[in-house]
Protein backbone atom coordinates (compact mmCIF):
# COMPACT_ATOMS: atom_id res chain seq x y z
CA UNK A 1 0.00 0.00 0.00
CA UNK A 2 1.04 3.08 -1.11
CA UNK A 3 0.29 5.05 2.75
CA UNK A 4 2.82 2.54 4.06
CA UNK A 5 5.75 3.06 1.64
CA UNK A 6 5.74 6.92 2.25
CA UNK A 7 5.02 6.12 5.73
CA UNK A 8 8.37 4.17 5.65
CA UNK A 9 10.41 6.57 3.49
CA UNK A 10 9.59 8.95 6.15
CA UNK A 11 10.45 6.89 8.60
CA UNK A 12 7.44 6.74 10.93
CA UNK A 13 6.42 4.12 13.27
CA UNK A 14 2.66 4.65 12.26
CA UNK A 15 0.48 4.90 9.23
CA UNK A 16 -1.68 8.67 9.69
CA UNK A 17 -3.68 10.81 7.98
CA UNK A 18 -0.75 12.41 6.32
CA UNK A 19 0.65 9.33 5.19
CA UNK A 20 -2.69 8.48 3.34
CA UNK A 21 -3.05 11.70 1.86
CA UNK A 22 0.20 11.30 0.23
CA UNK A 23 -0.85 7.79 -0.73
CA UNK A 24 -3.38 9.74 -2.02
CA UNK A 25 -2.20 11.97 -4.51
CA UNK A 26 1.07 9.71 -5.41
CA UNK A 27 -0.47 8.50 -8.61
CA UNK A 28 -1.68 11.69 -10.70
CA UNK A 29 -3.33 9.45 -12.99
CA UNK A 30 -5.82 8.17 -9.69
CA UNK A 31 -9.14 9.37 -10.06
CA UNK A 32 -8.59 10.64 -6.43
CA UNK A 33 -5.47 12.94 -7.36
CA UNK A 34 -7.35 13.85 -10.60
CA UNK A 35 -10.45 15.53 -8.94
CA UNK A 36 -8.20 17.16 -6.53
CA UNK A 37 -6.57 18.96 -9.55
CA UNK A 38 -9.96 19.41 -10.50
CA UNK A 39 -10.96 21.15 -8.26
CA UNK A 40 -7.86 23.92 -8.59
CA UNK A 41 -5.59 22.54 -6.53
CA UNK A 42 -2.16 21.47 -7.45
CA UNK A 43 -0.97 18.53 -5.81
CA UNK A 44 2.17 19.99 -5.27
CA UNK A 45 0.27 22.21 -2.74
CA UNK A 46 -1.52 19.03 -1.13
CA UNK A 47 2.15 17.45 -0.18
CA UNK A 48 3.33 21.02 0.74
CA UNK A 49 0.39 20.99 3.37
CA UNK A 50 1.23 17.87 4.52
CA UNK A 51 2.59 17.91 8.07
CA UNK A 52 4.33 14.32 9.43
CA UNK A 53 5.34 13.41 12.53
CA UNK A 54 9.13 13.34 13.51
CA UNK A 55 10.85 10.27 12.02
CA UNK A 56 11.24 7.30 14.51
CA UNK A 57 13.63 5.53 16.32
CA UNK A 58 12.81 2.29 14.55
CA UNK A 59 10.25 1.21 12.01
CA UNK A 60 8.41 -1.92 12.42
CA UNK A 61 8.12 -4.16 9.31
CA UNK A 62 4.43 -3.79 9.11
CA UNK A 63 3.61 -0.12 9.81
CA UNK A 64 -0.13 -0.01 12.06
CA UNK A 65 -2.48 2.77 11.37
CA UNK A 66 -2.91 4.95 13.94
CA UNK A 67 -6.72 5.45 15.07
CA UNK A 68 -7.63 8.64 12.72
CA UNK A 69 -6.13 6.86 9.94
CA UNK A 70 -7.95 3.56 10.94
CA UNK A 71 -11.45 5.59 10.81
CA UNK A 72 -10.66 7.21 7.77
CA UNK A 73 -10.22 3.71 5.99
CA UNK A 74 -13.52 2.57 7.86
CA UNK A 75 -15.16 5.61 6.33
CA UNK A 76 -13.52 4.98 2.60
CA UNK A 77 -15.59 1.55 2.46
CA UNK A 78 -18.37 3.09 3.97
CA UNK A 79 -18.10 5.85 0.91
CA UNK A 80 -18.07 2.98 -1.67
CA UNK A 81 -21.19 1.13 -0.43
CA UNK A 82 -22.93 4.63 -0.47
CA UNK A 83 -21.98 5.15 -4.00
CA UNK A 84 -23.14 1.55 -4.80
CA UNK A 85 -19.59 0.46 -5.75
CA UNK A 86 -18.38 -2.68 -5.28
CA UNK A 87 -14.57 -1.60 -5.14
CA UNK A 88 -12.57 0.71 -3.40
CA UNK A 89 -10.36 3.71 -5.18
CA UNK A 90 -8.76 6.59 -4.29
CA UNK A 91 -11.96 8.81 -5.10
CA UNK A 92 -13.06 6.98 -2.18
CA UNK A 93 -10.26 7.70 0.05
CA UNK A 94 -10.75 11.74 -0.93
CA UNK A 95 -14.53 11.75 -0.27
CA UNK A 96 -13.90 9.49 3.64
CA UNK A 97 -10.67 12.28 4.59
CA UNK A 98 -13.06 15.06 3.29
CA UNK A 99 -15.55 13.26 5.77
CA UNK A 100 -13.37 12.87 8.65
CA UNK A 101 -12.09 16.60 8.06
CA UNK A 102 -15.38 18.09 8.19
CA UNK A 103 -14.17 21.14 7.54
CA UNK A 104 -10.94 21.96 9.48
CA UNK A 105 -8.26 19.53 7.66
CA UNK A 106 -5.44 19.97 4.85
CA UNK A 107 -7.82 19.45 1.99
CA UNK A 108 -10.35 21.62 3.78
CA UNK A 109 -7.59 24.07 3.79
CA UNK A 110 -6.32 23.92 0.42
CA UNK A 111 -10.47 24.89 -0.51
CA UNK A 112 -11.56 21.48 -1.31
CA UNK A 113 -15.26 20.37 -0.30
CA UNK A 114 -16.91 16.97 -0.03
CA UNK A 115 -19.87 17.96 -1.67
CA UNK A 116 -17.74 19.47 -4.90
CA UNK A 117 -15.27 16.34 -4.89
CA UNK A 118 -18.33 14.16 -4.50
CA UNK A 119 -20.28 16.19 -8.16
CA UNK A 120 -16.72 16.09 -9.66
CA UNK A 121 -16.51 12.20 -9.28
CA UNK A 122 -19.40 11.32 -10.20
CA UNK A 123 -19.41 13.22 -13.30
CA UNK A 124 -15.77 11.68 -13.80
CA UNK A 125 -17.32 7.95 -13.29
CA UNK A 126 -20.26 8.68 -15.61
CA UNK A 127 -18.23 10.72 -18.87
CA UNK A 128 -15.12 8.45 -19.22
CA UNK A 129 -14.53 5.22 -16.75
CA UNK A 130 -10.95 4.51 -15.94
CA UNK A 131 -8.94 1.65 -18.26
CA UNK A 132 -9.97 -1.87 -16.98
CA UNK A 133 -13.16 -0.27 -15.00
CA UNK A 134 -16.42 -0.86 -16.95
CA UNK A 135 -18.69 1.51 -17.82
CA UNK A 136 -20.89 0.92 -14.62
CA UNK A 137 -18.38 2.60 -12.53
CA UNK A 138 -16.10 -0.54 -11.83
CA UNK A 139 -18.63 -2.96 -10.38
CA UNK A 140 -16.11 -5.73 -9.21
CA UNK A 141 -12.67 -4.12 -10.18
CA UNK A 142 -10.05 -3.57 -8.22
CA UNK A 143 -10.40 0.52 -8.76
CA UNK A 144 -7.78 2.91 -7.93
CA UNK A 145 -5.02 1.88 -5.04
Amino acid sequence: MTAQEQARAHSSDQIGLGHLLLGLIADPSALGARVIVSQGVPLDAVRSAVTLPPAAASVPALIPFDAPAKKALELTFREALRMNHTYVGTEHILLALLELEDGTGVLSGLGLGKAAAEAAVSAALAASPAPGRPADAGRGQSGDR
